[in-house]
């Protein structure tokens, strides 16, 4: 008596090995040669970001060091945060930079927007070039391990945020009577 061989498959079902077909030559080469999918983009809009680049007399910019905790933890950045649904970028950013630093800000001119893929998230940089505000407090860091005040030259011996590397590169970049 024949017994044909079986296995359990992992829903538990036997199956016989000897029902299965196998491929010829010609069906391998085309599933080589079939394009391969691209992988799935997401469709939600990029993540709207503010940022500030606090100024001071001495032309210095104000960085923040990111918690510990927090996704780039130590990692450099220009302050600022998430635009909430229905907000404004400019009411966004005052509102991030009282509830992050404790200060008052006046919105000088903006930046050049941009986007950053940080592979799980994509968002849309809105970069503004801001002052301290007369009469405001001096900033402190309510959420961040530490501020630095650094002139544009020094920008590159801190560690940055990914993201705000283009921000950087628009401040070394001389306004133009458009961008004023």
């Amino acid at each position: 008596m024949h017994q044909a061989w079986s296995s359990t498959c992992s829903i538990g079902t036997r199956v016989n090995p000897l029902e299965f077909e196998i491929p010829n030559s010609r069906e391998l080469a085309l599933r080589r040669s079939a394009p391969l999918t691209p992988p799935a983009v997401s469709s939600s809009p990029p993540l709207p970001v503010v940022a500030a680049v606090i100024t001071d007399a001495a032309g210095r910019v104000l960085l923040a060091q990111r918690p510990a905790h927090k996704h780039l933890a130590s990692k450099w950045e220009f302050p600022g945060g998430k635009v909430e649904p229905g907000e404004s970028p400019e009411a966004a950013l005052i509102r991030e930079i009282r509830e992050e630093l404790g200060c008052d800000i006046t919105l000088v001119r903006a930046l050049p927007r941009f986007t950053h893929d940080y592979g799980s998230l994509v968002i849309e940089m809105i970069p503004f070039v801001c002052l301290l505000a007369a009469g405001s407090a001096a900033p402190h860091p309510h959420e961040h391990l530490a501020l630095a005040w650094a002139t544009i030259e020094t920008l590159n011996t801190f560690d940055l945020a990914p993201a705000d590397l283009p921000v950087v590169a628009a401040l070394r970049t001389p306004p133009t009577l458009k961008d004023e």
